[in-house]
């Protein structure tokens, strides 16, 4: 294993939690904005330069030469950029209200901490960023939503979860006990579902969205540490149980999907039904990476670039809407926003239609892939994603109908549509899941070395297809 040219990932987490110190320290929201700006544009940019090298080195894993317990890999390169690059857009994004006190210091706090688990080259650094993931939560940063501790509480779950799986495969290593490989493997199981808000226990995910800050729910869900966890099961998990751990999971996944796409049609409240459409749509990423095939597990990594971009727009768009509009919260009908915001209704529709796969879309070559992979591993598992993907498409052109579409209330005289603060971020995301469905050949790449890597360390080959 070699190293990085430069410390780029030290350099890229330390100028994030260097952020986090300073936005503390700054009582002014503009100027606290700027540094949180300045400090993940700097670890964006040295991200990018760390994924470069790897793109240089095909197959190789190369080690920070300051911090030796963080690495990048085809794996994470993409989702590091990608990850700061969401920071960014919602920190733009943000209204200003949302950006008081310690809010954006809690923000930088929780994507510095993503990082690390995303960079991490063994577990202990793994548990430590998933450790740290709880912190802007638990502390609290986002002051005191009534979800908070249930929030904080299952993460909380999740983090000792893994911890415990750690000393149990540590344990196994030195023992040889097979009942320890047993206990670890359960450990997975729960880190994975606890964290993804798997069925049952997906209600913390709801609450997170509901009651809790909003922009910061969506940072949190769009970490995707569950899948992260799975994509390394090499490291992770012991290899005789690997196949009863994905085969949990595939099911778990299909449940989740099914089950939280029909709760949506009870919904009314635009959070509520927003976060089982977000939850149902990425419980696809495991599902994907359970097929344990290359074409599979390539559109699971292609889709979770598609759930970060698309969820975060919509739920941006929602928070923007809620600071404008008081009936956006729990409107009694239909609201007709789109009279005085078409850019925000246009925004959000493309959004909505490339997340549950509209044909142009990345969102339409990610499923595609997904499906064909999960029909070719478990016939049931693809034709269940086909139906929970129906479901999530009403429940967004519901969801849409009841902000954009109808009569605008009569106490709503005028509202500003997109200021230039907010469309240039939105721009960026539709663009991306634009640009994605005509060009997939110039995406689908970024992901496909990393699936094959995946499905090499699973002992499977390639799957039969494109």
């Amino acid at each position: 294993m070699t190293t990085l040219s430069l410390p780029y990932l030290t350099f890229g987490i330390g100028s994030l939690l260097v952020g986090c110190g300073l936005c503390l320290r700054h009582a002014q929201p503009g100027t606290g904005r700027r540094t949180a700006l300045w400090a993940t544009a700097l670890a964006l940019l040295s991200f990018a330069f760390a994924a470069q090298e790897v793109h240089r080195q095909p197959g190789m894993r190369l080690l920070d030469p300051w911090i030796g317990g963080l690495e990048s890999d085809a794996l994470d390169a993409v989702p590091m950029i990608f990850y700061a690059a969401l920071t960014l857009l919602l920190l733009f994004l943000a209204p200003r209200r949302d950006t008081q006190g310690k809010a954006l210091a809690g923000m930088l706090l929780l994507t510095a901490a993503t990082q690390i688990a995303y960079a991490a080259s063994n577990l202990t650094t793994l548990a430590i960023g998933w450790w740290l993931t709880t912190l802007p939560f638990a502390l609290p940063f986002f002051g005191q939503p009534p979800g908070r501790r249930t929030v904080s509480f299952f993460l909380a779950i999740s983090a000792l979860s893994l911890t415990g799986a750690i000393f149990a495969l540590h344990a196994t290593a030195m023992e040889d006990l097979s009942h320890i490989g047993h206990w670890s493997l359960g450990l997975v199981v729960l880190a994975v579902a606890f964290r993804k808000g798997l069925f049952p226990v997906h209600s913390w995910v709801v609450a997170s969205f509901e009651h809790g800050p909003l922009l910061p729910a969506v940072l949190l869900f769009n970490g995707h540490l569950g899948a992260l966890l799975i994509a390394r099961s090499e490291a992770v998990v012991l290899p005789d149980f690997a196949h009863s751990l994905l085969d949990g999971l595939a099911i778990a996944a299909l449940l989740t999907a099914l089950i939280t796409s029909l709760r949506g049609f009870a919904e009314k409240k635009p959070r509520r039904l927003l976060a089982f459409v977000c939850i149902s749509q990425a419980s696809f990423i495991l599902a994907g990476l359970a097929t344990a095939n290359t074409q599979g597990i390539t559109g699971s990594l292609t889709h979770w670039l598609v759930v970060t971009a698309a969820s975060s727009g919509l739920v941006a768009i929602v928070r923007i809407l809620e600071v404008r509009v008081m009936d956006v919260t729990n409107p009694e009908g239909n609201l007709g926003l789109a009279v005085k915001a078409p850019r925000l209704a246009t925004f959000f529709l493309i959004c909505g239609l490339a997340l549950i796969g509209l044909p142009g879309t990345l969102g339409y070559c990610a499923e595609d892939l997904l499906f064909h992979g999960a029909l070719s591993s478990h016939s049931y598992l693809g034709l269940a994603l086909l139906v929970a993907t129906a479901f999530n498409a009403i429940n967004l052109l519901r969801l849409y109908s009841l902000l954009f579409l109808g009569v605008l209330p009569k106490h709503v005289i005028d509202i500003p549509d997109a200021l230039p603060r907010e469309r240039w971020p939105l721009v960026a995301c539709v663009s991306f899941l634009i640009f994605g469905g005509l060009f997939p050949g110039k995406v689908i790449p970024w992901r496909s070395e990393a699936a094959e890597e995946i499905s090499r360390a699973m002992g499977v080959g390639h799957a039969p297809g494109h």
